[in-house]
């Protein structure tokens, strides 16, 4: 499925191929970041590792495919569950 990202260097946004969505249960941090209970499109997934989501900031971020979490700590993070693949 099509879907339009931010790309917050040519600050455009730009059609990328989403595979599927799921849902961030844990807790919520950052302004633009992952919010409890929100479902997001997400684009790939990385070695098993990672998870390229569209998080609240519109853009595609990697997060942790286990625990996802701010990398600085501030939060004790949370869990996918997938609701849809495309």
């Amino acid at each position: 499925m099509k879907i339009k990202v931010f790309d917050s260097e040519s600050n455009s946004f730009l059609e990328k191929e989403s595979i599927g969505k799921v849902k961030y249960i844990g807790e919520s941090f950052g302004v633009d970041s992952l919010t409890n209970g929100n479902i997001y499109e997400y684009l790939e997934i990385l070695d098993k590792d990672y998870i390229r989501v569209i998080d609240d900031s519109g853009e595609d971020y990697l997060y942790f495919l286990v625990n996802p979490a701010p990398l600085d700590g501030s939060s004790k993070g949370g869990k996918w569950e997938f609701v849809e693949k495309y």
